[in-house]
């Protein structure tokens, strides 16, 4: 079978902060990211390389995983915010912000499976340049899928995050939130 290979789809541009007080926001890109094709594997296996980070190399193993078997797999939807404004192609991974992985559910529910923010700048970094990208990765899936419950299984450290964001548990003490965007 001979791979058929895609470029990353730009979807929208999204707004993140700044720590600097005064600065203006700053337009990010929200692009989905096809397993089958080997530049934005790549993407996100240099993206997992550089973060470390226990969700970034989960996200780059089920995309991988897609990638071997060069079957399309539609159930499971890859996403990244970057810096980057153009040239999709060809994505950087140093300007990526957040990854994100989400499985359709029907046509009513997602299930958002990983979300994972840039280590230096997630909320109790000290090195942190911009600030609310995973409020914003949260927004644009919120936006994507206007009209949809998008469901989750949070770690209790993140918790209030999400609740911040809208979500709800689906019982009290449950760490299964939905929000229906």
């Amino acid at each position: 079978m001979e791979k058929i290979n895609f470029k990353g789809s730009f979807i929208s541009t999204v707004n993140v902060s700044k720590i600097r007080p005064l600065s203006a926001p700053v337009k990010v890109s929200a692009v989905e990211l096809n397993p089958l094709d080997n530049r934005d594997l790549k993407v996100l296996q240099k993206v997992h390389s550089l973060w470390s980070a226990n969700f970034s190399g989960v996200i780059y193993k089920d995309a991988e995983k897609i990638n071997l078997t060069e079957i399309p797999d539609d159930t499971q939807k890859f996403f990244v915010l970057t810096r980057q404004k153009n040239n999709f192609e060809n994505l950087c991974a140093e300007d990526v912000l957040a990854e994100i992985k989400v499985i359709p559910e029907g046509s009513k529910s997602i299930f958002l499976d990983y979300l994972q923010v840039q280590p230096d700048n997630m909320f109790d970094s000290d090195n942190r340049i911009f600030k609310g990208i995973g409020t914003a990765a949260l927004n644009f899936l919120k936006k994507l899928y206007n009209g949809k419950e998008i469901n989750l299984h949070s770690l209790y450290s993140s918790r209030y995050f999400y609740e911040q964001n809208g979500f709800r548990p689906v019982e009290p003490e449950s760490n299964n939130l939905y929000f229906i965007a």
